[in-house]
């Protein structure tokens, strides 16, 4: 059902992790998810990509690059403030600095039985 469309787009290149592994060099790689992702689902589905909320996450769930594609109205879990990351943002902020993933300071929210937030408290960074 189109009320709760959720699509993901996999990265073959398997060196790129995550958002914090992103440059310039791939502002090519992430245009074409973008145009071709919001073009795909509207030949399928009938969904214009005006339609479509397109993000990453941070902390995402599994460290190989991935874009999500869901249907805007829909509250798709892990698509609020604290971890996605819209794409056109993503896109737009590497066109401005090619290191901005390296160098932002990125928040994220981690659920209390989390191994990473252990880790963090290990080191005493929370």
């Amino acid at each position: 059902q189109l009320d709760d469309l959720y699509l993901i787009a996999l990265v073959h290149r398997r060196e790129v992790k995550s958002l914090r592994d992103l440059t310039a060099e791939h502002l090519p790689l992430l245009r074409n998810i973008w145009q071709e992702g919001k073009e795909a689902i509207t030949k399928r589905f009938g969904v214009p990509g005006s339609r479509l909320r397109i993000y990453l996450h941070y902390q995402p769930s599994y460290y190989h690059l991935h874009v999500h594609f869901t249907a805007l109205g829909y509250d798709a879990p892990g698509s609020s403030v604290e971890r996605a990351h819209l794409l056109a943002d993503v896109i737009d902020n590497l066109a401005l600095d090619s290191m901005y993933y390296q160098k932002r300071a990125l928040t994220f929210a981690l659920r209390a039985d989390e191994l990473l937030l252990k880790k963090f408290q290990e080191a005493g960074r929370v």
